[in-house]
C-alpha cells in the first residue's frame, strides 16, 4: 500500500513538469519521471506564492527571448490556472511573512554562502516549519527541484529532495 505524500515543487520543478514535452532534451527525461510520479494518486502537489511568481517571472523571460511562444506562454498560464482550480496542484497556506519565517529563510540564505536565495530559503522553511512539517516516515513531505544548490542545501537541513533531472523516482 503507498502512503499518502504531500509534494512540494519549487519554481524550477513547476517549470520541468509543465514544459514537458516542450522543453530541451537535457531535462525532458526529468519531466517525464516527473510526470509519472505525480499522476500516482497518493501524490498532492504542492506549490507556494513565491514560487508561483518566480515560475511567471521565468515564463516572461522564456517569452520574451522567444525559447517559448506566444501560445506555448498563455497555454501554460491556462494550465497552472486549471490546475490551481481542479486541485491538480494546492498552494501552500504558510504565512512567510511572519517575522520568525524571514528570519530563518535569511539565516539559510547567510549559512548556505549566497547557494540559495531567499525564495529557496523559504520553500525549505515551508517543509520545515509549515502545514505538512507533522508527516513522517513514508508521509514525509518531499521537496521537487532541479536546482541541485537548492537540492543540496535543503538536505543539509534534514529536508528530503529529489532532484528528477539526475536521480531516480523517489518511493
Amino acid at each position: 500500500m503507498e502512503h499518502i505524500r504531500k509534494v512540494f515543487l519549487d519554481a524550477s520543478a513547476l517549470l520541468t513538469w509543465l514544459l514537458y514535452p516542450d522543453i530541451d532534451e537535457a531535462i525532458k527525461l526529468g519531466g517525464k519521471l516527473l510526470s509519472e510520479y505525480l499522476k500516482r494518486p497518493t501524490r498532492q502537489p504542492y506549490s507556494n506564492e513565491p514560487c508561483l511568481t518566480e515560475f511567471l517571472a521565468r515564463l516572461k523571460w522564456m517569452r520574451h527571448y522567444k525559447e517559448i511562444s506566444d501560445n506555448g506562454y498563455f497555454l501554460r498560464i491556462e494550465l497552472l490556472k486549471a490546475m490551481i482550480n481542479h486541485h491538480t496542484l494546492h498552494i501552500s497556506k504558510f504565512n512567510y511573512w511572519e517575522n520568525k519565517y524571514i528570519d530563518k529563510a535569511l539565516h539559510l540564505v547567510r549559512k548556505s554562502q549566497a547557494k540559495i536565495d531567499f525564495i529557496d530559503a523559504l520553500q525549505i522553511v515551508d517543509v520545515l516549519e509549515g502545514p505538512f512539517k507533522f508527516f513522517s516516515g513514508p508521509s514525509v513531505t518531499l521537496l521537487i527541484t532541479t536546482d541541485k544548490k537548492l537540492r543540496d542545501v535543503a538536505r543539509e537541513e534534514g529536508v528530503e529532495v529529489w532532484c528528477p533531472i539526475d536521480e531516480i523516482t523517489p518511493d
